[in-house]
């Protein structure tokens, strides 16, 4: 029997540092940015098998006077590197089971998840049974690069297109310059993005957000900016591409880029990409995440990312379900 039990962020900052492969979605200071920028209050819950520590799971809610709250889980819970391979999937099911009945007891009536839970029948059964639906939402999709190998190792992983490309970046002579995201190098990526934004046609990430972020202060948490030139002048301002790369415990993740045309042309955006990977290795991350593979937006993204030759995973999408209060469980855990 699990029993779930609310901690503080400072708690959440020291229990999260004995878990493995943590994502971007549910690390503390993800939560913190949310909260600062959104109607949203992160709500973190550690879950006990006796006296275990199980899992680590962080919500966002809202509560509404009088009909309740609603609440929501993206890429959660966090599994303690204890739980064995073949058992994570199953006892992540449970753990959700668990969760969501701590929801109700808090009134949260509505509760929307995008667990980490991988694309298969088992998962979409247990999930039905604990009396979520699924959402017309395309499901997450991503990949993982391992960054226990060498760079050389590294580096021939690479599909042969993109590793030509990248090498024709640096026989262009593109330069990488590192930052940690001052007032100007701030604007600089805002206005780049925004202009990704109108080019491509798509929504993309609040700018609330991304300063949020960058301002995040958490010692296993690093939101770090990457700036191309041609050759060794640096100019910031008048760099040919951008990435923001954020680094979270083990893992980091590639977050958002940009790259102009003169860019493209020299294969900056490959140069701006492999940079961030090393740096996540020299930081001493374990793995690097590809931020995603959406094939609807924007366009070439995708394709482009796919070329890192990482291990591709697909989740099991999102899923909603309404449960007040009267009404009591109907599942086991």
């Amino acid at each position: 029997m699990y029993s779930v039990k609310e901690i503080e962020y400072s708690d959440w900052t020291n229990y999260i540092k004995e878990f493995e492969h943590t994502n971007l979605l549910q690390y503390g200071p993800y939560g913190e940015a949310k909260e600062q920028t959104s109607y949203w209050k992160s709500v973190r819950f550690m879950v006990t098998d006796g006296n275990e520590i199980v899992a680590l799971a962080q919500f966002l809610a809202i509560t509404l006077p009088l009909i309740g709250g609603i609440a929501r889980m993206n890429r959660g819970p966090l599994l303690s590197k204890e739980i064995q391979k073949d058992d994570r999937e199953s006892v992540s099911c449970k753990l959700i089971a668990a969760l969501v009945e701590e929801s109700q007891k808090r009134h949260w009536w509505v509760v929307q998840i995008a667990p980490d839970l991988p694309d298969t029948d088992a998962s979409v059964k247990a999930l039905e049974y604990i009396g979520l639906k699924k959402l017309d939402i395309t499901p997450y999709a991503s990949g993982l690069i391992s960054l226990y190998s060498d760079k050389e190792e590294m580096l021939m992983s690479l599909k042969g297109k993109w590793r030509n490309c990248l090498r024709k970046g640096f026989r262009s002579g593109v330069k990488v310059t590192q930052a940690n995201g001052n007032s100007s190098e701030m604007n600089i990526l805002i206005n780049r993005y925004r202009q990704l934004q109108q080019d491509k046609g798509f929504l993309g990430i609040k700018e609330s957000l991304i300063n949020a972020l960058a301002e995040q202060k958490d010692e296993s948490w690093e939101f770090k900016l990457f700036f191309a030139n041609q050759d060794e002048h640096i100019d910031i301002e008048n760099s040919v591409g951008v990435l923001v790369c954020i680094r979270h415990g083990d893992t980091a993740t590639y977050f958002i880029g940009s790259t102009n045309d003169k860019g493209r042309n020299l294969h900056a955006n490959y140069v701006l990409l492999w940079e961030a990977i090393l740096y996540a290795k020299h930081s001493g991350c374990k793995w690097f995440d590809i931020g995603g593979l959406d094939y609807t937006t924007p366009k070439g993204i995708a394709h482009f990312k796919q070329g890192l030759n990482s291990e591709l995973y697909n989740l099991v999408g999102e899923w909603r379900g309404f449960f007040p209060p009267w009404e009591s469980n109907k599942f086991k855990y």
